[in-house]
């Protein structure tokens, strides 16, 4: 995509046969979105499945999820293993008996999600990382590591220079933030990003940029945007 909109092409004008980009494997935020439908010139929408279950949902135009209700009963449940009717946080559970020879039943995928409130079904508002990735403070606070990506994304690619990154928690203070960039990040960006850190997560938290050549991927070809490496 870098090199799309270096050179100024649009890929449906090359290729006017396309009609859409259909992001998997991890969640492609509003940001990646705006990006790649700039790049491509077709919209951008979200899937979410598991290679062991099946597709779980599908987002729409709109941005909204729509769940693949007819193959697969999905549950939101809290910490204490109650369903979720009145919104919230919670894990995902899936349910799926098409499978004969091994049908999941009350499988938890390890992933979690916000619902908005609703009696007869399940409204996904957001989904989330997985039920270990997340920030453990020294206070004691939590919070998603999907929240941290998100409070430093923005200050990082601001410059223009960033391709992507990851950030590591090594200790409940310190994080190191792994960055593929055509040049250093600037003291002024790396200020702005404490102070949203002291502001939106606690204060007497540090950080170190990272550069490297590449950002590795997991087994399975993904890029986890946060990781904790507390034990």
């Amino acid at each position: 995509m870098p090199d799309l909109l270096s050179e100024k092409i649009v890929l449906k004008e090359v290729c006017p046969s396309l009609k859409v980009c259909i992001c998997t494997s991890e969640n492609c935020t509003e940001e990646d979105k705006k990006v790649i439908t700039e790049a491509f010139g077709v919209p951008a929408v979200n899937e979410y499945g598991t290679s062991e279950v099946d597709l779980i949902a599908f987002e729409d135009f709109s941005g909204k999820w729509k769940l693949s209700e007819e193959n697969i009963y999905i549950e939101i449940l809290d910490n204490e293993g109650k369903r979720l009717t009145k919104g919230g946080e919670g894990r995902i559970i899936l349910t799926a008996l098409h499978n004969k020879a091994m049908p999941f039943i009350r499988y938890e995928i390890g992933d979690k999600a916000i619902i908005e409130p609703s009696e007869d079904k399940i409204v996904i508002k957001q989904l989330l990382g997985g039920v270990n990735d997340i920030i453990i403070l020294p206070s004691g606070k939590k919070s998603s590591g999907v929240t941290f990506y998100f409070i430093t994304r923005d200050v990082l690619e601001s410059s223009g220079m960033l391709r992507e990154f990851i950030i590591r928690q090594i200790s409940k203070d310190r994080f190191v933030f792994d960055v593929v960039s055509d040049s250093d990040i600037s003291e002024e960006d790396k200020l702005i990003i404490q102070k949203k850190m002291d502001l939106y997560l606690e204060p007497g938290l540090s950080f170190e940029i990272n550069r490297v050549d590449k950002i590795e991927r997991t087994k399975a070809g993904k890029m986890k945007h946060f990781h904790s490496q507390l034990n």
